[in-house]
């Protein structure tokens, strides 16, 4: 079977991440970059080994050669590029957060809809080895029936990792480039993605967040953001920091969290997930009145990377859909942007009211 050939729009940071998923993949290859800056498309393509390179992404998309694309770009760009792509004939991996509003997630589930091509949103930390073996054992009920879920997240500054150059964060922090409070809707998006999965969907959330953006703030800390699921007594919790001072030992952004789900019968943690902040086993488990520690799986950020391109080519090549689809994608996003309408109105917002 031939391969699905992908191209990339956009060649910036994260697409160094996402490229790892096409060195060793059976089912799809990378075969072309896009970006408006021709030196990054040049330089990004000469170093993955990439022979088509293009400065407009619609010439990309012209290309009779291309199965399918992953959109690299500022969020404000999502809707209309997806849309292009899916016109185009084009299989769409998207990155997150799906779009800036629910307007724009329901333009693009309609799209998706129309045109019978595979479109999913690639949400990396359902594919990051650690959140899957935890998922497998709660599915397992190695805990028992799952009550409340517990997440902290810390951005401090990193110990080795990633230099960010102050562009890729002046969109962020734009409102109608970013959406606003990337802490909840850009970073966010992680865990809202990982909250349902654990716990299934979300009902109701309420925030107490910074959402206002300033040069020496995080937007969107400090912040507190709690919810109910849609399954009764299911219960969770959010906290947010940016602790300026704090080093964080990375191999990419200078953040890590890490989460609790308590059962009726134990408590499940996992203990690190974007950076290595702690030397504990990635997973640990308590129950029966005994510990019990995980260590034999990768825990390396990038690998998810490599695991959701994986993914995405096979499904194409077996027509299954992947992570996450449209509907899916939609209530990620919905849990984002309700955590900042409750912020910003001081009451709890149901998801059904967007």
């Amino acid at each position: 079977m031939a391969k699905v050939r992908v191209g990339f729009i956009g060649a910036g940071r994260i697409s160094d991440l996402h490229q790892l998923g096409y060195r060793d993949n059976a089912t799809g290859e990378l075969a072309a970059v896009a970006d408006v800056d021709a030196n990054v498309a040049e330089s990004q393509a000469k170093k993955w080994g990439v022979r088509k390179v293009y400065t407009d992404h619609r010439k990309l998309l012209a290309d009779k050669e291309i199965d399918a694309v992953e959109i690299l770009l500022p969020h404000h760009l999502h809707l209309p590029v997806m849309q292009e792509a899916l016109a185009a004939g084009k299989h769409v991996s998207l990155q997150k957060p799906m779009a800036l509003s629910m307007d724009e997630a329901r333009q693009m589930v309609a799209a998706a809809k129309r045109s019978g091509k595979m479109f999913r949103v690639l949400e990396n930390y359902r594919t990051y080895e650690p959140y899957m073996r935890a998922k497998a054992m709660l599915d397992a009920g190695e805990i028992g029936d799952p009550m409340s879920i517990r997440i902290k997240t810390v951005q401090g500054k990193g110990v080795g990792g990633w230099d960010v150059p102050a562009r890729a964060n002046v969109w962020r922090v734009d409102v109608k480039k970013g959406g606003g409070a990337p802490a909840i809707l850009d970073y966010g998006y992680h865990v809202t993605s990982i909250v349902p999965f654990f716990l299934g969907r979300v009902e109701k959330v309420h925030a107490m967040a910074d959402v206002s953006a300033g040069p020496d703030r995080w937007p969107g800390t400090p912040s507190m953001i709690m919810w109910k699921h849609e399954k009764a007594e299911r219960f969770g919790s959010w906290d947010l920091v940016n602790s300026p001072e704090f080093r964080i030992p990375t191999s990419y952004y200078p953040v890590d969290e890490w989460l609790e789900v308590t059962g009726t019968r134990g408590i499940l943690w996992v203990t690190r997930c974007s950076s290595q902040m702690v030397d504990l086993p990635p997973i640990v488990m308590f129950r029966d009145g005994n510990r019990f520690d995980f260590s034999d799986m990768e825990t390396g950020w990038g690998d998810s990377f490599r695991r959701g391109a994986h993914e995405f080519t096979q499904s194409i090549s077996t027509g299954k859909q992947a992570q996450l689809d449209g509907d899916e994608a939609s209530h990620c996003l919905a849990f984002c942007l309700g955590a900042m309408q409750s912020a910003l109105e001081h009451r709890e917002v149901r998801l059904t009211e967007l």
